[in-house]
């Protein structure tokens, strides 16, 4: 049962609102979130799949609207993060909750076969001066330094493989995807809500702030030293990650304090950017006594 554009409906005893036109402001929203640039300017996150939705809840981060697309895959999504035992249940009002025309819900998906239900809301990046006040005192922070990474893919890989290896938090400099960018987000697998995500554009100031507050660079290098005898620091540091051409500029190289390269034995000129910053972060991650002896306690693949 529906009613008219901006109502409520009832559907398996939920209520909530429909939307039918293009053209309402709310669904305009929605489809702009699908761009860098418009979600950064709103600080807007869109969320798809009902693991990936109900992953928020587990997170502590509630949504600012739930949609859901009226077809047999939205009513699935609505009874497993709505009904009595849902991630959701009683925790949004009807005016965040959203039925959209399934041809408007496929139009503001990106997946190729829409789940069913995206959720979007308000995302805010802590400043680097923010995170590391608040890290001060902690014991060996590790920081993921990424310089000019352009495939949100890589991004949101490295974003993962950070959380994994209980990095505490990742920078992204100029010149690298946006954490906006809504790949980004798919890669990430629902890391972007476990651990600190900074931006800035400025690399120097950046990295000095950095070195000021005591942290050890280690850029990655193909002309570093090789990690087969490489010493990670005792104390705080962070692993710094270049362009997948490029590298890192001569900016960071020359912050750098030092410089790892991974060896290899075959006839790849070179490792995938989030390859090496995989090996690059467990090298670092047990590089340090007490991760190591903390590893134990880390579930494994």
């Amino acid at each position: 049962m529906k009613e008219s554009e901006g109502g409520a409906i009832r559907l398996s005893c939920i209520h909530m609102r429909t939307i039918e036109s293009k053209d309402n402001p709310l669904y305009k929203m929605l489809q702009g979130s699908a761009t860098a640039s418009f979600a950064r300017k709103h600080r807007l996150l869109t969320v798809e799949g009902i693991r990936h939705t109900a992953d928020l809840a587990r997170f502590g981060r509630l949504p600012d609207y739930l949609f859901f697309s009226d077809d047999e895959k939205g009513k699935k999504a609505m009874d497993l993060l709505l009904a009595q035992e849902g991630a959701f249940s009683g925790l949004l009002g009807e005016e965040q909750l959203i039925l959209l025309e399934p041809r408007l819900f496929e139009k503001a998906s990106l997946q190729k076969s829409p789940s069913g239900v995206m959720a979007m809301l308000e995302f805010r990046l802590p400043q680097l001066e923010e995170w590391l006040s608040e890290g001060e005192g902690k014991k060996r922070r590790k920081l993921l330094v990424l310089e000019e990474i352009q495939d949100p893919g890589n991004v949101g890989t490295l974003i993962r493989t950070a959380d994994a290896f209980n990095y505490d938090g990742v920078l992204l400099l100029e010149g690298t995807a946006s954490v906006w960018n809504p790949k980004t987000g798919a890669s990430a697998a629902g890391s972007i809500f476990h651990l600190p995500l900074l931006e800035s554009e400025d690399t120097e100031k950046s990295l000095s702030l950095l070195k000021e507050a005591g942290f050890t660079l280690i850029a990655a290098d193909m002309e570093g030293e090789s990690l087969a005898g490489f010493s990670w620091p005792e104390g705080d540091f962070a692993l710094l990650l270049g362009n997948e051409g490029r590298g890192l500029t001569e900016c960071a190289l020359g912050l750098a304090d030092g410089r790892a390269a991974i060896p290899m034995g075959g006839r790849a000129e070179s490792l995938n950017v989030a390859s090496a910053g995989a090996i690059l972060m467990w090298a670092g991650f047990q590089g340090g006594s007490q991760d190591t002896l903390d590893m134990e306690s880390h579930d494994s693949v």
